[in-house]
């Protein structure tokens, strides 16, 4: 029962994640009583806030991809691409101010990583309970379905895929000109210009939506 009012929440749920739901599911993550669950819960809500990228994408993404340079938080994801029978790959870097408040949970939680030993080869290892204890898997990472659970276990209204149409809507809402679909485009790494478009028609819509409604209670 459970499962099928998850996917109707999912399937009926139009509007973005607010700011009230994102700060809920990270309390949620800070009250974790394990601090390698706890740092790695906090850690995946932020990097999916920051950055909208796809559950897989995380989920593979090497510890050596996380670069601090000159101010900034640079993560080098992998992009996967099937065409017929191959899979084509290319990398795709995103940066980050050091001082916005998103990246301290990264930093806390990757500075516990390289003080693992052996230090882990991904960013979000495998890990399992053995006698209460959290035993890390240095040389495999968790698949995007985990990533997936990860987030439903702090929420039942966010999921990942929701993170990627927020950060597309924050685009828009700074930029509703016809750039913002080609940012949009470059920000999510959409293959397809047409789809960034498509963010700007459904985000753009209800900018003005709210505008009018805003503009008719004034006049009220």
């Amino acid at each position: 029962m459970t499962n099928v009012r998850n996917s109707e929440v999912r399937e009926n749920r139009q509007n973005v994640i607010t700011e009230e739901e994102f700060e809920e599911a990270l309390y949620n993550a800070e009250q974790i009583p394990n601090e390698f669950l706890r740092l790695r819960a906090c850690a995946v809500l932020c990097l999916l806030r920051l950055t909208g990228k796809r559950r897989g994408e995380i989920a593979i993404l090497p510890l050596e991809n996380f670069k601090v340079e000159k101010g900034f938080l640079n993560i080098t994801f992998i992009l996967e691409k099937k065409r017929k029978e191959k899979t084509l790959q290319k990398l795709s870097t995103k940066s980050v101010a050091l001082t916005h408040p998103l990246v301290r949970p990264i930093l806390q939680y990757l500075d516990y990583l390289n003080k693992q030993n052996p230090k882990p080869k991904y960013f979000l290892p495998q890990a399992k309970s053995v006698f209460g204890s959290i035993v890390i898997n240095p040389e495999q990472h968790i698949s995007g379905r985990q990533v997936f659970n990860i987030v439903r276990g702090l929420s039942e209204s966010i999921w990942p895929h929701l993170f990627r149409e927020t950060v597309a809507s924050d685009i828009i809402k700074e930029d509703d000109s016809i750039i913002s679909a080609f940012k949009v485009q470059r920000r999510l790494d959409l293959e397809d210009y047409r789809t960034g478009f498509r963010y700007l028609k459904r985000f753009a819509t209800d900018i003005i939506v709210r505008e009018e409604e805003k503009l008719k209670e004034n006049i009220a």
